[in-house]
């Protein structure tokens, strides 16, 4: 019976990278799945071993510590439960690491299950488009997003994809390694398809991080690491040169932020402020007026939006629509809890990173490897994202991050746990 729910729950870590874009709801539907499962396997395994090593403390008071700041912050001042929910998630996803660490597991699925998710994406992205061509949408009013917004949509697309290629990573464990190494290339093609064609410019900054990672880390060759950095360059170029779509984003993007900045002559100030990169800059800067003046513990989640009117009133910022968050993660965690939460942040990305890393740097197991540099992918992915969206304002992005957090550390428990006992 043991044996059936550990593959149960191996089984079930398919389902996030699977159903992530390509359901409605599939980031909610995998975490009930996955969570209630987890708690099946711990009630069996009762009582459970909860010793911890160094690096798993770190991890599980990294994932503690930043919600606990928003707790206090929500309930000592106006509340605002949208904030309380979301990073709540963090705390509770906590027992799936326990029961993944105490269990058996597969790693299969989960590689599937990226493969399969990176593919939909761009297979689910091209369908959207298809039907945009075929009701004569135009793409760049009307984005691409599947059951998301368009910013999600392609950040997680891109992660999948490059998530796929970390597959390398197996190549000597897989039977049949040419076709393995053809399906991962596959799968990482079909996901950049996906974050080109929802079109969403943030997430692209974190490629050139990506590239690096996988030139330090990847276990091939250096002159397969070279002939790798010049077609990394030719896939960042590629769709700018050749895709009048992507041509047309990344020049609008360019445009709309250089108006900005050298808006006070010869360009309109709150014209420019409407324009999507000329709106986010205008909101860091409201961001950081909030944050000089609460620079301790921050405004509050609940009394941004209206500090936000309070500046436009002022004449301080540019009119604008009343947006609920500051498009950039630290200048909006800085703007809301101040000083505190953002350290809570940081510790929060660093204590994530060093789990990972660490494993990374230390293990010589292929399969460790393999988790912990998709867990590093995932951690600077989210991070780099952060700097021009709210990535944790979004339920699915919520989900997605700390599911695969705690999934990602729990099969690497597992295999470190299966190591000492062997």
């Amino acid at each position: 019976m043991n044996k059936i729910i550990e593959q149960l729950l191996s089984l079930s870590l398919l389902t996030m990278p699977v159903l992530v874009l390509t359901v409605h709801h599939g980031a909610g539907i995998s975490a009930i799945i996955i969570l209630l499962l987890s708690l099946w396997v711990l009630s069996i395994k009762y009582p459970v071993n909860i010793s911890l090593s160094n690096k798993e403390k770190v991890l599980i008071f990294s994932l503690v510590l930043f919600p606990i700041i928003i707790i206090f912050d929500v309930i000592l001042r106006e509340l605002q439960l949208r904030y309380l929910d979301y990073y709540l998630r963090f705390i509770l996803v906590i027992p799936i690491y326990f029961a993944l660490k105490e269990s058996k597991l597969d790693l299969r699925p989960l590689f599937i299950g990226i493969l399969l998710g990176s593919i939909g994406a761009g297979l689910f992205s091209l369908y959207q488009f298809s039907l945009y061509q075929s009701y004569y949408i135009n793409i760049n009013n009307e984005r691409i997003s599947g059951f998301l917004n368009a910013v999600s949509f392609g950040n997680i697309s891109l992660l999948l994809a490059v998530m796929s290629l970390a597959g390398l990573f197996l190549v000597k464990e897989m039977k049949f390694k040419k076709i393995g190494i053809v399906v991962c290339l596959l799968a990482f093609f079909m996901g950049l398809i996906g974050s080109i064609i929802a079109g969403s410019r943030g997430g692209w900054l974190a490629i050139p991080f990506f590239i690096i990672l996988f030139l330090i880390y990847t276990p091939i060759k250096n002159r397969y690491k070279l002939a790798g950095l010049v077609i990394s360059v030719i896939i960042m170029l590629g769709p700018y040169y050749s895709n009048a779509y992507v041509e047309q984003r990344v020049n609008t993007g360019y445009t709309n932020a250089k108006d900005y900045l050298t808006a006070a002559e010869s360009v309109d100030q709150s014209r420019v402020a409407q324009t999507s990169a000329g709106a986010r800059l205008e909101m860091w800067k409201a961001a950081w007026l909030i944050f000089k003046e609460n620079p301790i513990f921050g405004v509050g989640s609940g009394d941004y939006s209206q500090e936000l009117i309070t500046k436009m009133d002022a004449g301080e910022i540019e009119r604008m629509p009343a947006y609920t968050h500051a498009h950039n993660e630290l200048l909006h965690i800085l703007a809301i809890t101040g000083v505190v939460g953002f350290l809570g942040y940081l510790i929060f990305y660093a204590g994530i990173t060093y789990y990972f890393f660490s494993t990374l740097l230390e293990s010589h197991n292929a399969k460790e490897k393999y988790l912990s540099f998709i867990g590093i992918l995932l951690v600077v992915g989210f991070f780099i994202f952060g700097l021009t969206s709210y990535s944790f304002a979004h339920h699915t992005m919520v989900l997605f991050f700390s599911i695969m957090v705690v999934s990602l550390a729990g099969m690497i428990g597992s295999i470190e746990r299966d190591l000492k006992t062997a």
